[in-house]
Protein backbone atom coordinates (compact mmCIF):
# COMPACT_ATOMS: atom_id res chain seq x y z
CA UNK A 1 0.00 0.00 0.00
CA UNK A 2 1.17 3.75 -0.53
CA UNK A 3 1.86 6.80 1.26
CA UNK A 4 -0.31 9.26 0.69
CA UNK A 5 -0.04 13.47 2.48
CA UNK A 6 -3.39 14.88 2.74
CA UNK A 7 -3.57 18.85 3.73
CA UNK A 8 -6.80 20.16 5.41
CA UNK A 9 -7.60 16.07 6.47
CA UNK A 10 -9.62 17.60 10.19
CA UNK A 11 -12.63 18.42 7.61
CA UNK A 12 -14.99 18.56 5.06
CA UNK A 13 -13.21 17.28 1.79
CA UNK A 14 -9.64 16.40 3.30
CA UNK A 15 -11.39 14.23 5.81
CA UNK A 16 -13.26 12.70 3.17
CA UNK A 17 -10.23 11.95 1.35
CA UNK A 18 -8.14 10.95 3.78
CA UNK A 19 -10.63 8.02 5.14
CA UNK A 20 -11.32 7.08 1.52
CA UNK A 21 -7.21 6.06 1.00
CA UNK A 22 -7.32 4.61 4.83
CA UNK A 23 -10.31 2.54 3.88
CA UNK A 24 -8.14 0.84 0.90
CA UNK A 25 -5.40 0.07 3.45
CA UNK A 26 -3.49 3.23 2.19
CA UNK A 27 -1.03 5.21 4.99
CA UNK A 28 -2.20 8.75 5.24
CA UNK A 29 -0.16 11.43 6.46
CA UNK A 30 -2.38 14.12 7.63
CA UNK A 31 -1.83 18.04 8.00
CA UNK A 32 -3.92 20.88 9.11
CA UNK A 33 -3.96 23.08 11.98
CA UNK A 34 -5.30 20.60 14.55
CA UNK A 35 -6.72 17.15 14.43
CA UNK A 36 -4.25 15.82 12.62
CA UNK A 37 -0.66 13.67 12.77
CA UNK A 38 1.42 16.59 11.48
CA UNK A 39 -0.17 20.40 13.13
CA UNK A 40 0.75 23.02 11.13
CA UNK A 41 -0.25 26.75 10.22
CA UNK A 42 -0.03 26.31 5.93
CA UNK A 43 -0.19 30.38 5.51
CA UNK A 44 3.11 30.94 7.28
CA UNK A 45 6.76 30.55 6.13
CA UNK A 46 7.53 28.36 9.30
CA UNK A 47 4.33 26.63 9.13
CA UNK A 48 5.01 25.16 5.82
CA UNK A 49 8.38 24.38 7.00
CA UNK A 50 7.76 22.28 9.98
CA UNK A 51 4.71 20.60 8.07
CA UNK A 52 7.30 19.29 4.65
CA UNK A 53 10.07 18.34 7.35
CA UNK A 54 7.36 16.43 9.54
CA UNK A 55 5.86 14.84 6.30
CA UNK A 56 9.19 13.67 4.81
CA UNK A 57 10.17 12.64 8.02
CA UNK A 58 6.68 10.16 8.42
CA UNK A 59 6.71 8.94 4.68
CA UNK A 60 10.38 7.94 5.07
CA UNK A 61 11.52 10.28 1.71
CA UNK A 62 8.45 7.99 -0.34
CA UNK A 63 5.39 9.34 -1.25
CA UNK A 64 2.63 8.17 -3.83
CA UNK A 65 0.43 10.84 -3.58
CA UNK A 66 -0.29 13.99 -2.44
CA UNK A 67 -3.18 15.85 -2.05
CA UNK A 68 -2.75 19.78 -1.54
CA UNK A 69 -6.60 20.58 -0.30
CA UNK A 70 -6.23 23.09 2.77
CA UNK A 71 -7.87 26.04 2.08
CA UNK A 72 -9.91 29.07 3.44
CA UNK A 73 -13.29 30.06 2.39
CA UNK A 74 -13.71 33.91 0.78
CA UNK A 75 -15.35 35.50 3.82
CA UNK A 76 -11.74 35.26 5.12
CA UNK A 77 -9.17 37.86 5.06
CA UNK A 78 -8.01 38.31 1.26
CA UNK A 79 -3.93 38.08 2.26
CA UNK A 80 -4.53 35.15 4.86
CA UNK A 81 -6.62 33.34 1.53
CA UNK A 82 -3.85 33.89 -0.84
CA UNK A 83 -0.72 32.59 1.47
CA UNK A 84 -2.83 29.36 2.35
CA UNK A 85 -4.66 29.01 -0.67
CA UNK A 86 -2.06 29.54 -3.02
CA UNK A 87 1.21 29.88 -1.64
CA UNK A 88 0.81 26.86 1.47
CA UNK A 89 -0.84 24.87 -1.44
CA UNK A 90 1.95 25.02 -3.94
CA UNK A 91 5.07 25.05 -1.34
CA UNK A 92 3.59 21.33 0.05
CA UNK A 93 3.64 20.38 -3.92
CA UNK A 94 7.05 21.92 -5.09
CA UNK A 95 8.64 20.65 -1.95
CA UNK A 96 7.49 17.22 -1.67
CA UNK A 97 8.38 16.35 -5.85
CA UNK A 98 11.55 14.24 -4.71
CA UNK A 99 9.18 12.31 -2.38
CA UNK A 100 6.90 11.65 -4.98
CA UNK A 101 9.72 10.91 -7.87
CA UNK A 102 10.32 8.15 -5.26
CA UNK A 103 6.89 6.54 -4.96
CA UNK A 104 4.73 3.38 -7.07
CA UNK A 105 3.15 5.51 -10.21
CA UNK A 106 2.94 8.78 -8.20
CA UNK A 107 0.31 11.43 -8.45
CA UNK A 108 -0.52 14.32 -6.81
CA UNK A 109 -4.28 16.80 -6.70
CA UNK A 110 -4.53 20.40 -5.84
CA UNK A 111 -7.99 21.56 -4.86
CA UNK A 112 -9.51 24.63 -6.44
CA UNK A 113 -12.70 25.43 -7.13
CA UNK A 114 -15.33 26.25 -9.71
CA UNK A 115 -14.66 29.62 -8.34
CA UNK A 116 -11.93 29.82 -10.40
CA UNK A 117 -13.55 29.99 -13.37
CA UNK A 118 -14.84 33.73 -13.00
CA UNK A 119 -12.97 35.75 -15.09
CA UNK A 120 -14.45 39.04 -13.93
CA UNK A 121 -12.90 38.91 -11.07
CA UNK A 122 -9.02 38.37 -12.14
CA UNK A 123 -6.23 40.34 -11.02
CA UNK A 124 -3.46 39.74 -13.89
CA UNK A 125 -0.83 41.62 -11.27
CA UNK A 126 -1.88 39.28 -8.72
CA UNK A 127 -1.84 35.94 -10.70
CA UNK A 128 1.92 37.15 -12.12
CA UNK A 129 3.30 37.51 -8.41
CA UNK A 130 2.13 34.18 -7.67
CA UNK A 131 3.68 32.19 -10.60
CA UNK A 132 7.02 34.57 -9.90
CA UNK A 133 6.75 33.21 -6.10
CA UNK A 134 6.61 36.86 -5.00
CA UNK A 135 4.64 36.20 -2.16
CA UNK A 136 5.38 39.61 -1.15
CA UNK A 137 3.67 41.39 -3.68
CA UNK A 138 1.14 39.02 -4.18
CA UNK A 139 -0.52 40.34 -0.64
CA UNK A 140 0.37 44.49 -1.64
CA UNK A 141 -1.51 43.64 -4.77
CA UNK A 142 -5.14 41.63 -3.28
CA UNK A 143 -4.87 43.59 0.74
CA UNK A 144 -7.12 46.13 -1.17
CA UNK A 145 -9.73 43.33 -2.44
CA UNK A 146 -12.28 41.47 -0.68
CA UNK A 147 -11.92 37.80 0.66
CA UNK A 148 -14.04 36.43 -2.46
CA UNK A 149 -12.22 38.15 -5.01
CA UNK A 150 -8.96 36.87 -3.73
CA UNK A 151 -10.36 33.12 -3.47
CA UNK A 152 -11.41 33.36 -6.96
CA UNK A 153 -7.71 34.59 -7.97
CA UNK A 154 -6.40 31.71 -5.95
CA UNK A 155 -8.16 28.98 -7.57
CA UNK A 156 -7.27 29.94 -10.79
CA UNK A 157 -3.71 30.20 -10.44
CA UNK A 158 -3.20 26.89 -8.72
CA UNK A 159 -5.12 25.69 -11.63
CA UNK A 160 -2.78 27.89 -13.97
CA UNK A 161 0.17 26.30 -11.58
CA UNK A 162 -0.58 22.79 -12.68
CA UNK A 163 -0.88 23.19 -15.84
CA UNK A 164 2.78 25.14 -15.91
CA UNK A 165 4.25 22.48 -14.12
CA UNK A 166 2.63 19.38 -16.39
CA UNK A 167 6.01 19.45 -18.63
CA UNK A 168 8.52 18.78 -16.12
CA UNK A 169 6.38 16.83 -13.72
CA UNK A 170 5.42 14.54 -16.32
CA UNK A 171 9.13 14.23 -17.68
CA UNK A 172 9.72 12.88 -13.75
CA UNK A 173 6.96 10.08 -13.89
CA UNK A 174 4.66 11.91 -11.65
CA UNK A 175 1.00 12.91 -12.94
CA UNK A 176 -0.56 16.20 -11.27
CA UNK A 177 -4.06 17.44 -11.91
CA UNK A 178 -6.55 19.66 -9.83
CA UNK A 179 -10.45 19.01 -8.97
CA UNK A 180 -12.69 22.03 -9.22
CA UNK A 181 -15.59 20.99 -6.81
CA UNK A 182 -19.13 23.70 -6.96
CA UNK A 183 -21.34 23.25 -4.44
CA UNK A 184 -19.93 21.02 -2.29
CA UNK A 185 -21.57 20.15 1.72
CA UNK A 186 -18.44 21.16 4.11
CA UNK A 187 -18.41 23.10 6.77
CA UNK A 188 -17.00 26.17 4.27
CA UNK A 189 -20.37 25.58 2.96
CA UNK A 190 -22.10 26.17 5.95
CA UNK A 191 -19.78 29.07 6.80
CA UNK A 192 -20.85 30.37 3.00
CA UNK A 193 -24.31 30.16 3.80
CA UNK A 194 -24.49 31.73 7.58
CA UNK A 195 -22.83 34.48 5.51
CA UNK A 196 -25.36 37.81 4.78
CA UNK A 197 -22.65 38.37 2.15
CA UNK A 198 -22.04 35.59 0.58
CA UNK A 199 -25.70 33.54 1.01
CA UNK A 200 -27.59 34.87 -1.68
CA UNK A 201 -25.10 34.02 -4.74
CA UNK A 202 -24.13 30.48 -3.04
CA UNK A 203 -28.01 29.81 -2.99
CA UNK A 204 -28.53 31.37 -6.54
CA UNK A 205 -25.50 28.94 -8.08
CA UNK A 206 -27.23 26.90 -10.48
CA UNK A 207 -26.52 23.06 -10.82
CA UNK A 208 -27.94 21.12 -13.67
CA UNK A 209 -27.80 17.38 -12.20
CA UNK A 210 -30.79 17.38 -9.96
CA UNK A 211 -30.16 21.49 -8.46
CA UNK A 212 -27.92 19.77 -5.68
CA UNK A 213 -25.24 20.18 -3.76
CA UNK A 214 -22.78 16.97 -3.08
CA UNK A 215 -21.72 15.36 -0.17
CA UNK A 216 -17.56 15.97 0.20
CA UNK A 217 -17.71 12.49 -0.01
CA UNK A 218 -18.93 12.20 -3.51
CA UNK A 219 -16.08 14.86 -4.48
CA UNK A 220 -13.70 12.50 -2.94
CA UNK A 221 -14.24 10.01 -5.23
CA UNK A 222 -13.27 12.21 -8.32
CA UNK A 223 -9.63 13.16 -6.22
CA UNK A 224 -9.62 9.28 -5.61
CA UNK A 225 -9.86 8.31 -9.41
CA UNK A 226 -6.70 11.13 -10.14
CA UNK A 227 -5.05 9.71 -7.59
CA UNK A 228 -5.25 6.17 -8.74
CA UNK A 229 -4.46 3.46 -11.49
CA UNK A 230 -7.61 4.11 -13.96
CA UNK A 231 -5.94 7.89 -14.51
CA UNK A 232 -2.70 6.43 -15.54
CA UNK A 233 -3.18 8.71 -18.33
CA UNK A 234 -4.32 12.10 -16.95
CA UNK A 235 -1.91 14.66 -16.47
CA UNK A 236 -1.99 18.61 -16.43
CA UNK A 237 -6.11 18.93 -15.92
CA UNK A 238 -9.04 19.81 -14.01
CA UNK A 239 -11.68 18.10 -13.12
CA UNK A 240 -15.36 20.28 -12.76
CA UNK A 241 -16.93 17.99 -9.80
CA UNK A 242 -19.76 20.52 -9.97
CA UNK A 243 -23.02 18.69 -10.97
CA UNK A 244 -23.21 20.60 -14.32
CA UNK A 245 -22.36 24.42 -13.20
CA UNK A 246 -19.60 25.05 -15.33
CA UNK A 247 -20.66 23.80 -18.32
CA UNK A 248 -24.08 25.65 -18.08
CA UNK A 249 -22.22 29.17 -17.11
CA UNK A 250 -19.43 28.23 -19.97
CA UNK A 251 -20.70 26.23 -22.85
CA UNK A 252 -18.32 26.94 -25.64
CA UNK A 253 -15.20 26.24 -23.00
CA UNK A 254 -13.40 23.26 -23.59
Amino acid sequence: MGNYVVTGSASGLGFAVARRLEKDGHRVIGIDRHDAEIEADLGSADGRAQAIAAARKACGGVLDGVVSNAGLGPYEDPQAIARVNFFGALAVLDELRDCLERGTRPAAVVISSIGGAVDVLLIPEFLAACHAGDEARAQQVIVASDGNTSYVNCKRAVVQAIKRRATEWGGRGIRLNAVAPGKMETPMLDALLSNEAHAPAINAMPVPLEGRSAPADEIAGAVYFLLGPDASYVHGHVIFADGGSHALMAPDSM
